[in-house]
């Protein structure tokens, strides 16, 4: 027998097109709003059977592709009061909405929200709790700042935040406003709406200050 025939023929095979990681990277190039199976293979550069080899669905990579940016880091840990914190935390929530564009529509879809998001809620209503409010004004307190740091991005068209839509339909109204209507919107509602939330997440602030104190 020759040292040919004495060894077994390595089969090499074909290499693997890609895999999730880099189907999740094109799909974070993209962004949430221009995300479809076509496109990210397009891009890769791989047939639809091959992405689907790696995500049974464009919703399980739109799920993967939120937990790769709604992470912890996005919401850092403050020691100050409660007020601090719960402005933090819509603040958080607003910086990664306009970070990502579509993040907002594409969380509303999912079933499950990201981890990192239930574990950054569950830090603001455990610091509620413990500043004496209900568990009631705990939980209406962190999901109203929440919904707060989304609503610019859920009434948006994917172009502009919808505070700023609103605003611009105002002044642009054929019925005019109140002038000092108009002055506020014209003056505090920026671009993107950074302040003008924070400024509403204030008053919830202050509301919650009003009935701990009554």
């Amino acid at each position: 027998m020759t040292d040919t025939e004495s060894k077994p023929t390595r089969r090499t095979g074909r290499p693997p097109l890609t895999d999730r990681a880099t189907l999740l990277a094109a799909a974070r190039e993209l962004g949430f709003s221009d995300l479809t199976v076509g496109a990210v293979t397009a891009r890769v550069g791989v047939k639809y059977s091959t992405f689907y080899r790696h995500f049974p669905s464009l919703d399980a990579l739109v799920a993967a592709l939120v937990d790769d940016v709604v992470t912890d880091d996005v919401f850092p840990a403050t020691e100050g009061r409660w007020q601090e914190e719960l402005l933090a935390f819509a603040t958080a929530i607003f910086d990664v909405m306009t970070a990502h564009p579509g993040l907002a529509h594409a969380l509303v879809r999912l079933p499950d929200a990201p981890e990192a998001l239930l574990t950054a809620y569950r830090r603001l209503t455990d610091r509620l709790l413990e500043a004496g409010f209900s568990a009631e004004d705990a939980v209406l307190g962190a999901g109203t700042a929440m919904h707060l740091g989304m609503q610019p991005w859920l009434s948006s068209d994917g172009e502009t935040a919808g505070d700023l839509r609103r605003r611009d339909q105002v002044l642009a109204a054929a019925q005019p406003f109140d002038p000092r209507v108009r002055t506020v919107l014209r003056e505090q509602v920026d671009d993107p709406p950074r302040s003008w939330t924070l400024r509403r997440v204030e008053l919830v602030v202050a509301g919650l200050e009003a009935r701990l104190h009554a």
